[in-house]
């Protein structure tokens, strides 16, 4: 009975992710697009007028349009913190977005072999770093976590349809030992992203993130996991860019997530993200030529699975599995430092070993998060 029990819990679980992606995908239908916001441009086409002009290296290039209002942006989403699947805010990872946008312009590959032999440029760099910082409180009989995670990009700045994410984080753990977790838990993780737009409205992206997740005691092959993503993007009109794909988090209580949502802005002060595993809305409340701020609401899908060895020496693997609502604000320069904080509610925790069939039910807390991009 109890199987069966923990089996329905499982399917209710994923039939809720399940109808979050789909609400969010048939919502997109409903809504249009009143300003001007992105302007996609076919980024293998030249104008007419650039025909005699000297030919450049490929290379995407990155310009902060929320400063600028005028400016032509089509956007590469940069969000998402997750407590594991390493969906950052250097991914480029959802949705698009209207912070950035890409120009790809061509030359010949002699011309790029003689740039790298005159060391105009670098041939990588890193491009930025996030940390953030977590706090689930701990309640009574409850579990307490706090989260510390370093991410940044390494990037090609004349080849930028590829980039890379490394990712480390520590997670460190109270009242664990009522249910039998250890005190810390650890994440690796090298994230691969490619992306290759497909004529003028169409892009796709492909991720894959060999990731290492223990507690330092486990480190058997059920600590390697490799989560990974392919998502289509579609320039529905230049307020509304449609989405749809599948997440491989590559977890024991959830495998895979359909992603299908919509990116809408139907002014430059307001942004609708609705997709999953993290939709948002985020208003731009004041802004200047050198900073903007913003307030928004987010929800998230949090948790992980992790090798641990458990305190009869048992080798096992633990899943922690929670959803989250919170209330956030943001402030971003044009240089592209920014910070944030999140605070909110944690809800639907449970806690579940492959060794036993029961699921663990932990009670419900708030959750405040700090966050500093450079």
């Amino acid at each position: 009975m109890q199987l069966g029990c923990l089996k329905r819990m499982k399917l209710a679980r994923r039939q809720t992710l399940f109808s979050l992606s789909v609400a969010c995908l048939l919502i997109g239908p409903s809504v249009r697009g009143q300003d001007v916001l992105l302007q996609w441009h076919d980024p293998l086409s030249q104008p007419a007028s650039s025909a005699a002009e000297p030919r450049s290296p490929v290379r995407f290039v990155w310009e902060d349009e929320e400063f600028d209002e005028t400016s032509e942006s089509n956007p590469i989403r940069r969000t998402a913190y997750q407590d594991q699947y390493p969906l950052s805010k250097d991914s480029e990872d959802l949705l698009p977005h209207e912070d950035h946008w890409r120009r790809v312009e061509e030359e010949s590959a002699s011309e790029i072999t003689d740039r790298f032999a005159n060391d105009e440029a670098p041939w990588i760099e890193w491009k930025k770093t996030i940390g953030t910082a977590t706090w689930i409180a701990p309640n009574t009989d409850g579990l307490g976590v706090t989260s510390l995670d370093v991410r940044g990009s390494l990037e090609f700045p004349d080849f930028q349809a590829l980039w890379f994410v490394p990712r480390i984080a520590a997670h460190f753990l109270s009242g664990s030992a009522k249910i039998d977790l250890p005190t810390q838990l650890y994440d690796t993780s090298f994230e691969t992203i490619g992306m290759l737009p497909i004529g003028e409205r169409w892009f796709v992206q492909a991720a894959i993130a060999p990731s290492f997740f223990t507690d330092s005691q486990n480190t058997g092959r059920k600590a390697l996991r490799l989560p990974g993503r392919a998502l289509a993007f579609w320039k529905y009109s230049d307020t509304l860019t449609l989405t749809g794909g599948i997440l491989y988090l590559d977890r024991d209580d959830v495998n895979a997530i359909p992603s299908a949502g919509l990116l809408w802005n139907p002014n430059a002060d307001w942004k609708f993200e609705l997709a999953a595993p993290r939709p948002r809305i985020a208003w731009r409340f004041s802004h200047d030529d050198e900073s903007a701020r913003w307030a928004y609401l987010v929800g998230e899908f949090g948790g992980g699975t992790w090798a641990v060895r458990r305190a009869s020496g048992l080798n096992d693997v633990a899943t922690l599995s929670d959803y989250r609502v919170m209330a956030g604000y943001e402030r971003k320069w044009v240089s592209g430092r920014g910070w944030l904080v999140e605070a909110g509610y944690v809800f639907s925790r449970t806690l579940e070993y492959t060794s036993t069939p029961e699921e663990i039910q932990l009670p419900s807390t708030a959750i405040v998060r700090l966050g500093i991009t450079f």
